[in-house]
């Protein structure tokens, strides 16, 4: 099924196909077409608002791979610059949440919090990318948190646990773990909780573990359904986007 939308001067066409899978998908191919794969059954509005709160990374996925043409149609001055842009909504603990920049010429730093139910920004600037790094910035303290308070829970469970936590906005970086230290993507917040808990607990196994067999044994005694949460991260980790 062929779909399309307009953002801000850009006309994405991206092609819909429904499957036997987890959750909903968004992949761009080399040659810059955007294919999303649903589960069966999913309400094609659901897609769309799904599509359209990563229209931002998709435009910025179809530019890196050069070749602008397949999947967008972009007016003169749009075509004349890549940009930095913010995203409609935001995924926290696996929900999304719409963004709202509220403007305060009194504010003296960028504040990000959760407000009944939306992701507000409250900035005395307009500037995308400081905005944006303010939103990182939240997003670390949430993860950093999380990690600490997932090894309150799992940490009596295993001998060695690093004990640094560095969090990094590296985009070739998701999360890596040696004896010493855990380097975390803040893009780790958008995780639902059980899918941060299986990168965690498999980190955690694979550190301490003699063998790939002891490893996996671990694993499956701490976190029996580790498959699911698996299966979500390999669905979705082209949408950890921030």
């Amino acid at each position: 099924m062929k779909l399309s939308f307009d953002y801000k001067g850009i006309k994405v066409t991206y092609y819909l196909t429904y499957k036997k899978a987890k959750a909903i998908s968004i992949k761009i191919t080399d040659e810059g077409r955007v294919n999303v794969i649903a589960p069966l059954g999913t309400s094609v509005f659901t897609v769309m608002d799904k599509v359209k709160g990563n229209a931002p990374w998709i435009i910025s996925e179809i530019y890196s791979k050069q070749n602008v043409g397949q999947g967008m149609e972009m007016n003169t001055q749009e075509s004349s610059k890549k940009e930095l842009r913010l995203l409609e909504q935001y995924m926290y603990s696996g929900k999304n949440y719409k963004l709202e920049v509220v403007p305060n010429s009194e504010a003296e730093e960028i504040k990000v919090k959760m407000v009944r139910g939306k992701f507000v920004v409250e900035t005395a600037t307009d500037s995308v990318s400081e905005i944006r790094g303010a939103i990182v910035e939240w997003y670390k303290q949430k993860v950093k948190a999380k990690i600490k308070d997932r090894f309150k829970e799992y940490g009596s469970m295993f001998e060695v646990i690093p004990n640094a936590i560095q969090l990094t906005d590296d985009q070739q970086v998701l999360f890596k773990a040696n004896t010493e230290e855990i380097i975390a993507n803040a893009k780790l917040g958008i995780l639902p909780g059980d899918v941060i808990d299986y990168v965690l607990v498999s980190s955690l196994c694979r550190i301490n573990a003699t063998d790939a067999t002891s490893e996996v044994e671990k694993l499956e005694e701490i976190l029996p359904n580790y498959q699911k949460s698996k299966e979500w991260l390999e669905a979705n980790k082209s949408q950890l986007v921030l």
